[in-house]
């Protein structure tokens, strides 16, 4: 049986998730907000916009937090 590909965490994203959760596009807006200063990594992550470093590769790994719709507040 095959997996299918994770989703982006971002909230209503369908792309596949590429790195610490995020589709590329959603992950290189976050890095320009970071970068800017309009938002801090440990503030996306406590939302659960940004997974924590060495999680949220292209496949499932577990953490309900982020696959969950409910968990995220989207429900």
């Amino acid at each position: 049986m095959m997996m299918r590909p994770a989703e982006c965490v971002y909230p209503g994203c369908q792309c596949t998730r590429r790195t610490r959760g995020l589709c590329h596009n959603h992950y290189q807006n976050l890095r320009r907000l970071i970068r800017d200063g309009k938002v801090t990594e440990t503030d996306v992550v406590k939302r659960r916009l940004l997974m924590p470093p060495g999680t949220g590769g292209a496949t499932v790994n577990g953490h309900e937090a982020f696959t969950d719709p409910t968990a995220r507040g989207d429900a």
